[in-house]
């Protein structure tokens, strides 16, 4: 059995053929929750805000892909498998999203006017408990989809980030550095990310 060639250049290279299982989603919650991690240490904000701002920033790192039924956004946690008030909970949350998934995937959901308006209604709602915790909410989930979307348009495929005045897709990347989404390029640049964010959250 012949040894694989791991270095960059053929990972770069055959990007488009190898696949790793599970960077999809992870790679959106490293850089929303990464992100929101070193926000939260630059600022040396309170442990509930730190908490509140991450939390956002994970659930916003998933809302995105609600336009598509199988996403992890739709899938239960271990506490709701385990517990059933907080499967009952999760069901009723996800409840209006669920129209989401009649439109077309990497559509309205994966643009600007889309981030705004989720996080104007998570700062709006949060707020209404807790004024503080609105903002850092608001915020935190402006983060967590930003990312998503910003990463997205890192991929071959784009966003349409101009929605709904423009459905042309937009890229962040020169078509040469594109990264296929599951491909062996965007493990290493998520581990890349991950080092760089635990990085910069330990020497703030």
């Amino acid at each position: 059995m012949v040894a694989p060639d791991l270095t960059w250049s053929s990972l770069a290279s055959s990007g488009a053929a190898l696949r790793v299982a599970g960077t999809r989603w992870i790679t959106h919650q490293i850089a929303g929750v990464g992100v929101a991690a070193v926000s939260a240490t630059a600022l040396a904000v309170p442990a509930a805000t730190t908490a509140t701002l991450l939390a956002a920033a994970w659930i916003g790192s998933l809302l995105p892909d609600a336009d598509r039924a199988g996403s992890r956004v739709y899938r239960r946690t271990r506490v709701e498998r385990r517990v059933p008030l907080a499967r009952l909970a999760g069901w009723l949350l996800r409840l209006p999203l669920r129209p989401l998934v009649l439109l077309r995937h990497r559509g309205i959901t994966h643009s600007l006017v889309a981030c705004a308006a989720v996080a104007l209604a998570t700062w709006a709602l949060v707020g209404l408990a807790d004024a503080d915790l609105g903002v850092a909410a608001g915020a935190g989930m402006a983060i967590g989809y930003g990312a998503h979307v910003l990463a997205d348009a890192c991929t071959p495929a784009g966003v349409p980030l101009w929605a709904p005045l423009s459905s042309k897709p937009t890229w962040m990347l020169p078509a040469w550095a594109r990264i296929k989404t599951g491909s062996a390029r965007e493990f290493v640049v998520a581990t890349a990310l991950t080092g760089a964010l635990v990085s910069a959250t330990f020497l703030l």
